[in-house]
């Protein structure tokens, strides 16, 4: 049996960047966070659905 460990997904998304930051039940420590821009190479695809889907 795994404990696993809980947490919030706070997911923004413009039209030029999503953003998904991972924190605690408290929202106080920052656990994971990752943006579009992280997992694409060109700046023109931080907004497209492929980089959404990648970061989450």
């Amino acid at each position: 049996m795994t404990n696993g460990k809980w947490g919030v997904a706070h997911i923004y998304s413009s039209f030029n960047n999503t953003i998904i930051h991972i924190t605690d039940l408290t929202g106080a420590e920052t656990v994971a966070r990752w943006s579009g821009g992280m997992v694409v190479k060109a700046d023109r695809e931080e907004s497209s659905p492929y980089a959404a889907m990648q970061a989450a």
